[in-house]
């Protein structure tokens, strides 16, 4: 089974710009409708009215774009791992791009990360934030087990 990570997000703007910023910040190549980078696919669309993740109401804020980041089943650990990384560093440069609420899910279920009151906050309990090169990716940002309304 695929590795899949879901960011839902509040800012309002066209796939277009989306895709373009996502490809921009992972220095990736738009192939149709996603950013393909080595060992990791990411579509990204602005949601269309009535078509919100009924989810987002959790979290208190107009689901208006959505990323889904997948990862290779196939990949090495190490790609893997680096593609963790640049999912994170491409969130959050997203958040200083456009500010507004979102978060990042594991499997639709498990938040990895959310800014919903105009601070990142990390969940401290997820692994991965210890992956090499993560540190510096995510120094000075709040990190504390986030509520998991899903699980």
């Amino acid at each position: 089974m695929a590795l899949e990570y879901t960011f839902r997000g509040a800012a309002d703007i066209t796939t277009e710009e989306f895709l373009a910023f996502l490809a921009q910040t992972m220095n990736a190549p738009i192939s149709h409708d996603y950013v393909r980078g080595d060992g990791l696919q990411v579509t990204a669309y602005r949601v269309d009215p009535g078509e919100e993740a009924a989810s987002v109401e959790e979290f208190g804020f107009p689901h208006r774009v959505t990323a889904t980041f997948r990862f290779a089943n196939l990949a090495p650990t190490q790609l893997r791992d680096q593609n963790t990384v640049l999912m994170i560093r491409t969130v959050l440069a997203f958040f200083d791009r456009y500010p507004g609420s979102g978060v990042l899910l594991f499997n639709g279920e498990r938040v990895v990360l959310q800014k919903l009151d105009g601070d990142v906050e990390l969940d401290s309990d997820w692994e991965d934030f210890s992956l090499d090169g993560m540190a510096e990716v995510i120094a000075g940002l709040s990190q504390r087990p986030l509520p998991q309304p899903f699980l």
